[in-house]
């Protein structure tokens, strides 16, 4: 199917150029609900999907010792105000493969939209894979996004993701994302959330350090005006000797609006550590002071400190 007009705006609100899914050396999926609107496959990375009006599958797998240069785009959007999708992708780096993977979840028109997404994701020993996934969303809070995530990381392989909702309304968010890291892997895990009005946060990040001399990073940054809600869960696991993690929660909090973050450790090794911090407050009062005297209003400094914070 070719991509509609309504669609190229919200590409462009998302700032990708129309450009990257006509190049034939990038790979790239684009949906509108669970109509596929555009694909491509390119040497070294194999992609299967299979429609149904209820949900639709995709498996993406990279070949042995592929290095896919270009990021793999990941589009899905819902171009109507009213509706839903829900998609299931199962992505396979077979040992030694190395691919970037942008997702892009454009609903900027979402009146009341559900949007589900299940992960699979499987990088073989000496893999690298780095997961960029960006929201944009309107201004109604009538979305919902589901998100949940399984990954094993092999041997010496490397996994790291970077999740962003700071464009409009959150609505409800629930993300949860289980990882299972082997021998020698590198996991780091990001996300940031501006959650507004009577948005409402939930997020739950586990890592496993099942494998010798493992690390980790879970971090995250969330703000919160209005009567918004957070709930923020970080786990990490020390099951093996030199195994290493590290869990690091930040939010802000302005008018009538409740963060919580609840750090988890569990070691189950002796020679395993597991280290954490947290903190929930308001804007810092120097820095705020420090913007006033530059000249910036009190609602400008606040905004430039949240903003900066979420970068």
């Amino acid at each position: 199917m070719l991509l509609t007009d309504r669609f190229i705006p919200l590409l462009n609100a998302s700032g990708i150029d129309r450009g990257i899914l006509d190049d034939r050396e990038t790979a790239h999926i684009a949906a509108d609900g669970q109509s596929l609107l555009s694909r491509r496959s390119i040497p070294g990375l194999s992609m299967n999907i299979v429609e149904s009006p209820e949900s639709t599958k995709v498996d993406i797998r990279i070949e042995r010792d592929a290095h896919i240069v270009n990021p793999v785009h990941l589009c899905f959007a819902l171009l109507h105000g009213i509706g839903s999708q829900n998609f299931s992708v199962h992505v396979v780096l077979e040992p030694g493969a190395k691919a970037d993977f942008i997702a892009h979840g454009l609903f900027a028109n979402a009146q009341v939209v559900k949007h589900t997404m299940q992960k699979l994701i499987e990088i073989g020993d000496g893999a690298q894979a780095h997961f960029t996934d960006s929201h944009i969303h309107g201004l109604s809070g009538g979305i919902e996004v589901n998100s949940t995530a399984q990954i094993k990381v092999g041997k010496h392989a490397r996994y790291s993701a970077n999740f962003s909702l700071t464009s409009g309304r959150v609505g409800r968010l629930d993300l949860n994302e289980s990882i299972q890291a082997d021998d020698y892997a590198v996991v780091e895990i990001i996300s940031r959330v501006y959650g507004h009005d009577d948005d409402s946060i939930k997020i739950n990040e586990e890592v496993s350090l099942n494998g010798r001399f493992s690390r980790s990073m879970i971090k995250s940054r969330v703000a919160l005006e209005g009567e918004a809600r957070a709930d923020i869960v970080g786990i990490t696991e020390g099951r093996a000797e030199g195994s290493r993690g590290h869990m690091d929660c930040m939010e802000i909090i302005k008018d009538q609006a409740v963060g919580q973050s609840t750090p988890v450790v569990k070691v189950s090794h002796p020679l395993a550590k597991i280290t954490h911090e947290a903190a929930i407050g308001t804007v810092d009062k120097k820095q705020m002071e420090t913007l006033i005297a530059h000249g910036l209003s009190p609602e400008q400094a606040t905004d430039m400190i949240v903003l900066g914070m979420l970068r």
